[in-house]
């Protein structure tokens, strides 16, 4: 617990830290269209669009998954198949996952209201692979690409007065992504078996997605917070819940043209256990399909840069990139361990402009 509660403190140390130097800056005394003035990639609702203006967004996050971890040890991959003991028990499954690729490509778009209030729809579409052996070095590779689970969000703002702006997220997550898709695992390749959780594009249920985000600016750049959660609504027709998600996110971004901003973020996120489980799932054939084992705690440190085409035929639209880092994992394992990611974005602005 004690670990737990250090995170959220060290991120509003992190904003303090930042804030104060940022505020001693020169002022523009109000808001302006500038490359900072949007997040970092790998954050989303952090703006209310002026009332009547519409914005069109494609967004990719890619993470590359490798090696085992349980709790922050990393452990060889041959011990899940040839079994070893913890805590006492002895610990053995049919199948070990090598490594996985894990890709999300949305399509969002948003739209001002009013002054106060904003709106955007996200349209994910989920692209995962993963390699596996069997005890008896049976390797295989199995890949799914489907629908994930639409979002809406409302977006009810509490304060827009430079320098500060800060607002409140509601969203509702629609259970359009499947969570029955399967295919032929190494472990029965004669037959399409069901996949693991982790490779299921849906929740199976509707979700709510709460958040608050803040927001400081000033000549030289900008400083942000959002904190945000994922709650599943009951159970699936599979028989389980996808286990709740927190997430807060730190950023910092600096101004260095009118056109290009870079910018450092701390992202930290937790997810619960699976409860329940799905019958067709074996949790002794892989860890993956184990419902206790896919809780943790992770940290990265992205790195990136937002480009804003301030004129030309592409004015108004926006480039976003980051290079994203994991820093610290604690999972529930034997899970696959995150290596290095990407998130790039694309916006393109229509109507008033807007931050």
């Amino acid at each position: 617990m004690l670990r737990e509660r250090w995170i959220p403190t060290t991120l509003l140390t992190l904003v303090l830290a930042t804030g104060h130097p940022l505020s001693a800056q020169l002022p523009l005394e109000d808001w302006s269209e500038r490359p900072d003035a949007r997040a970092p990639s790998g954050v989303g609702e952090e703006v209310i669009l002026a009332p009547g203006s519409f914005e069109v967004r494609y967004r990719l996050e890619a993470t590359r998954f490798d090696g085992a971890l349980i709790g922050t040890e990393e452990i060889p991959i041959e011990w899940i198949t040839a079994g070893f003991e913890l805590s006492g028990e002895l610990l053995q499954w049919d199948m070990a996952p090598l490594s996985m690729t894990r890709q999300r490509h949305e399509l969002e778009f948003r739209a001002g209201i009013l002054e106060w209030l904003g709106t955007s729809v996200r349209i994910p579409l989920h692209y995962t692979e993963g390699d596996f052996k069997t005890g008896d070095q049976h390797p295989g590779t199995v890949s799914d690409f489907a629908l994930g689970d639409v979002e809406l969000h409302l977006l009810y703002g509490l304060h827009d007065a430079w320098p500060y702006r800060a607002h409140l997220t509601a969203g509702i997550s629609l259970p359009t992504g499947p969570v029955d898709r399967g295919d032929r695992l190494p472990s029965a390749p004669t037959e399409e078996r069901t996949l693991p959780y982790s490779m299921q594009p849906g929740d199976g249920t509707f979700g709510l997605l709460p958040g608050v985000v803040f927001v400081s600016e000033n000549d030289a750049g900008t400083v942000g917070l959002q904190a945000s959660g994922r709650i599943p609504l009951g159970e699936n027709d599979r028989g389980w819940t996808r286990g709740n998600e927190v997430s807060a996110n730190v950023w910092m971004a600096y101004r260095f043209t009118d056109w290009v901003s870079g910018s450092a973020r701390l992202s930290a996120r937790r997810t619960g256990s699976v409860q329940g489980g799905d019958a067709t799932l074996d949790p002794w054939s892989s860890p993956m399909a184990h419902p206790a084992l896919q809780a943790g705690t992770r940290i990265d440190l992205p790195v990136g840069m937002n480009v804003l085409f301030a004129e030309g035929p592409l004015h108004g639209n926006r480039l976003f990139a980051e290079f994203v880092l994991p820093v610290y994992q604690d999972l529930d394992g034997p899970q696959l361990k995150a290596q290095a990611g990407l998130s790039v974005g694309w916006a393109v602005a229509f109507g008033q402009p807007s931050p």
